[in-house]
């Protein structure tokens, strides 16, 4: 297992558990050409705009007012990959909470758990920041993750944490509160969670100190190995990124970072990407950087990405979303 299909194990049980709540999964999946009746194609991925598209139409279309929390709480533990078992064999609740918030990245693209502050020897804050994306994070997404991280805690800590919330207004607090059985308020900007715990620091009954060193040690080889990739990624999407990225050729590129055709494409395949899906991708956030966030006219958006007119541009669009820059709009409430 490397860092990529620990990802794919949560969004794998993200399509199953839409399914199980009666959503239209396919519906869900027009246009992301990764998805394959209904789970992820083998050797694919959902990148952090697919996934947050995936949200918006899932909240659209479904008749759940708190849509995040019913998919955190239905989430299976096998969803996290080797976090759960990390987590059920670490030395405390602290320290568990603690490997929550640096592995978290490994699960879920959309953001991450930050430790603010220790209020006491029994209680712990955090705060849940949302990852920056061409398409806004929907708040249901954000939900999904922090009700799956208390489902997990919950169980490792045999029901014995304590949760109280801090939510960002206008989300559905008296709600919240019912499903989760904790106090809500919604009133600020921010996800924050406050964790208590009697014996936050006392060691977890039946944990095994030799399964824990083994996944802690696993765990850190595929945070590194997620982070150089993703440095990786980024260098290359530095010298792809520019004006009329559409003209933007693999020859071009390699010669920029200093390697051969080859070497890069060969380098590209370790990541399970390739030239033409990071080219996409990133044509994809920069369209929808400039229709959802600067709202610019379809036809300025075309020559910006060098597109030759409007109409190919239309289609590309179409190809990648299923639907047309109008609608997309429309899905996300843009």
């Amino acid at each position: 297992m490397d860092h990529r299909q620990i990802n794919n194990l949560w969004v794998n049980g993200l399509l199953q558990t839409f399914s199980a709540l009666g959503l239209d999964v396919a519906a869900l999946c027009r246009g992301i050409k990764s998805i394959e009746q209904g789970r992820l194609a083998p050797g694919q991925q959902v990148d952090l705009v697919e996934a947050r598209t995936l949200w918006h139409r899932a909240v659209a279309t479904s008749d759940f007012s708190n849509l995040g929390v019913e998919v955190g709480l239905r989430l299976s533990p096998r969803s996290t990959g080797l976090l759960f078992p990390l987590l059920l064999h670490s030395p405390s609740i602290r320290t568990a909470v603690e490997l929550l918030v640096r592995y978290q990245m490994l699960i879920s693209q959309n953001g991450l758990f930050r430790v603010n502050d220790i209020n006491s020897s029994n209680s712990l804050l955090c705060t849940y920041v949302p990852a920056r994306s061409s398409v806004a994070v929907h708040p249901q997404h954000s939900l999904s993750v922090i009700t799956a991280a208390l489902k997990t805690l919950g169980s490792i800590s045999s029901r014995r944490i304590r949760a109280s919330l801090c939510l960002p207004a206008g989300l559905d607090a008296e709600g919240i509160s019912a499903l989760l059985q904790c106090p809500v308020q919604a009133a600020g900007e921010l996800y924050i969670l406050e964790l208590a715990c009697e014996g936050m620091d006392e060691p977890i009954a039946g944990r095994d100190e030799h399964l824990y060193q083994l996944t802690l040690g696993y765990a850190e080889g595929l945070l590194r190995a997620q982070n150089a990739g993703q440095g990786f990624l980024d260098q290359i999407k530095h010298h792809m990124d520019g004006e009329q990225l559409v003209q933007t050729d693999i020859d071009t590129v390699a010669a920029a970072v200093g390697v051969t055709r080859r070497t890069l494409q060969r380098h590209l395949d370790d990541q399970g990407t390739s030239f033409r899906k990071l080219k996409e991708g990133l044509l994809k956030e920069r369209a929808l950087e400039l229709l959802v966030a600067r709202n610019l006219p379809i036809a300025h958006i075309a020559e910006a990405l060098g597109y030759a007119d409007v109409s190919t541009f239309h289609r590309a669009f179409k190809a990648w979303f299923g639907v047309t820059p109008r609608q997309f709009k429309s899905q996300i409430g843009s």
